[in-house]
């Protein structure tokens, strides 16, 4: 985008140029002449027309060349982030999560629960953005952060609402703690511009706020990348901001980047070379043409692409957060064609092509195939996580965790939103499906492990 605004403001000042050019008599323009004078040059309208058609043609011609080249480029982008993969082997996890540990909070409840518990703030507040962390305690935990609808006379962040990711029912607690900087606000107190007017050769992502458990303070971390000349989104490690609006914390490589910083890689950036990465795959390579060009090349089979969001959870073997993403094969998104597990060591791929599991989107559909009507509202199915369940002895099924909403149906920014229940489905055979629905005196981690048990009931384990 950048390099196409320096032509097209070249092309304007060639045209410029050419048009202030003016025909003008020789003979009086000698006359009043002087020194340090621009010459007057004589330029018919016949040769004006023919530079600007020449200078057309080299601005079309330059921008087809960057077109062509940032095309060309995907694929070294592909093979770029190709460096970062590591081959996993196996499941993605190798034990199963305890029941207390699921994620059962999505970003829109999330929200919905900080709105219902805001008022200690005061009137004309918002929700600035909303992220998910860690606290302090090792509780996955959504963070809220809370501002003014009005940030030219109140530019800073007021404070937070912290809501427990695995247990909706918990009441949130309130952390008044003004930032300097945050989402949302006006000019330089912006935390994606600020880093910007320090550094504009780094494009900045993701913005959430964490705590440094080396000094127990609250900290904004931003994600970043950088695309260099030749356009190769390069991997950035994250920058920190403490609550004054300084430049707490920056390190040179990712393997400098402390515990504490739960999301080292900014969503947008790993979404982007995942699918770039998925739609030029041709075998152990890269292909411009994995698509196929009409009955000249054929389709590479072994294409993918992400067809849900990018899911933060905890890994249940090291207890730290690690981020999610499953693929489909391009053209099905009822199958599974493989998993990528990005952590501080790295982002690990995981090929599931021909085990012939079902996608995410298959195991909503199925659970609410089986849901009742509520007698108002609706309940669905959304935000299916993989994990795997210990059925006996090192004998593992590779299952979706599914949990199950109610909402109002008007789709309003104030409507209600609940956990109704939860659902686990096999991964390869549909058919052992374990529901249960929410009743009262029910806890977030009884749900979980009254369907976990129910879904080990249907391979004859007691």
């Amino acid at each position: 985008f950048v390099y196409l605004l320096i032509f097209l403001r070249l092309f304007v000042a060639f045209i410029e140029s050419a048009f202030s050019l003016k025909r003008v008599n020789l003979e009086n323009s000698a006359q009043h002449y002087y020194p340090r004078q621009r010459f007057p040059w004589k330029i018919s309208v016949k040769i004006q027309r023919k530079i600007i058609g020449v200078l057309f043609l080299i601005y079309l011609l330059s921008a087809s060349i960057i077109i062509v080249f940032g095309q060309i480029q995907r694929v070294t982008n592909a093979a770029y982030f190709n460096s970062f993969i590591q081959q996993g082997s196996g499941l993605p996890f190798n034990c199963t999560i305890p029941d207390n540990m699921v994620r059962l909070v999505t970003q829109e409840l999330a929200v919905s629960i900080a709105r219902r518990h805001m008022s200690e703030f005061g009137s004309n507040m918002r929700v600035l953005g909303c992220h998910i962390t860690k606290t302090p305690e090792g509780k996955l935990a959504w963070i809220a952060v809370i501002g003014s609808t009005n940030v030219i006379a109140e530019n800073y962040v007021k404070g937070f609402v912290i809501i427990d990711a695995t247990d909706p029912t918990a009441t949130p607690k309130i952390l008044r703690n003004e930032f300097g900087v945050g989402e949302g606000l006006w000019w330089d107190h912006d935390v994606h511009f600020r880093p910007y007017m320090d550094d504009m050769a780094k494009s900045y992502g993701v913005a959430y706020i964490t705590w440094d458990l080396t000094t127990n303070e609250s900290a904004y971390v931003v994600t970043r990348y950088n695309v260099g000349f030749d356009l190769v989104r390069r991997y950035e490690t994250p920058i920190v901001y403490d609550s004054q609006g300084n430049l707490h914390y920056e390190t040179e490589s990712i393997s400098d980047v402390p515990s504490w910083i739960t999301q080292i890689y900014d969503e947008d950036w790993l979404e982007g070379m995942i699918n770039e990465m998925g739609c030029f795959r041709r075998g152990d390579g890269f292909d411009y043409w994995a698509g196929g060009l009409l009955w000249i090349i054929p389709p590479s089979r072994e294409r993918f692409q992400m067809t849900e969001d990018t899911r933060y959870i905890v890994d249940p073997e090291t207890n730290d957060v690690v981020a999610l993403i499953c693929v489909n094969p391009v053209g099905n998104q009822r199958a599974l064609s493989g998993v990528f597990k990005a952590t501080r060591e790295g982002v690990f791929f995981y090929d599931f092509k021909s085990a012939n599991y079902i996608s995410g989107m298959t195991a909503e559909d199925m659970v609410e195939g089986r849901l009742p009507k509520p007698a108002a509202g609706i309940y669905y199915a959304e935000m299916p996580l993989l994990y795997p369940i210990e059925i006996s002895l090192d004998n593992f099924r590779l299952a979706w965790y599914v949990p199950i909403y109610w909402r109002e149906g008007t789709w309003e920014t104030d409507e209600t939103i609940y956990l109704a229940g939860f659902a686990i489905v096999d991964a390869s055979e549909v058919n052992r499906i374990a529901i249960t629905m929410n009743g009262e005196g029910l806890t977030s981690e009884q749900l979980v492990r009254k369907t976990r048990l129910d879904f080990m009931k249907l391979f004859g384990v007691v």
